[in-house]
């Protein structure tokens, strides 16, 4: 039997802020739109991803987690970064909160149609850089380190 995990802490700890650890993906498309999602709790777009389970690799769980949200099928290909601290504080709109950690891959499309599911999101898509719809401002933070396209990965010191 799998527990799901969160939903048994916050059985304990009601509200409480908990640390989550979320990994994400930048995913481009060929003509280098970048897929991002927007949120139904906040209307806000971010990049695709979630909350990784117990025992789950980050890169099988980036992966699980975008097809779930996409229908997409990705493949990890590199750290973009890891990030964390106060601009990753997060309360959910039923009013618990969250410390995140998340771990950010480049990744490409290895199959599958974009067809949004779930009820975390109101919808998908592409965009370009210079056309990017409301983020997240964590997201911008993300994405400016994506788009720098550096060879190491991006964390505070």
């Amino acid at each position: 039997m799998t527990i799901k995990y969160t939903r048994w802490l916050r059985s304990y700890v009601g509200h409480q802020r908990i640390l989550q650890v979320r990994a994400c993906a930048f995913v481009r498309n060929e003509e280098g739109g970048i897929l991002l999602c927007r949120r139904a709790d906040v209307m806000l777009w971010d990049v695709p991803g979630g909350t990784i389970a117990l025992d789950e690799v980050p890169a099988h769980g980036m992966a699980r987690e975008v097809a779930e949200e996409t229908g997409l099928q990705l493949e990890a290909e590199r750290l973009i970064g890891v990030y964390g601290g106060h601009d990753f504080q997060w309360t959910y709109p039923n009013g618990d909160q969250a410390q995140i950690l998340t771990i950010f891959f480049r990744a490409r499309i290895a199959s599958g149609t974009l067809t949004p599911t779930g009820h975390e999101n109101v919808g998908t898509g592409f965009f370009l850089p210079d056309q990017l719809p409301p983020l997240l401002p964590r997201t911008r933070r993300m994405l400016a380190d994506a788009l720098d396209d550096r060879l190491e990965a991006s964390f505070d010191r």
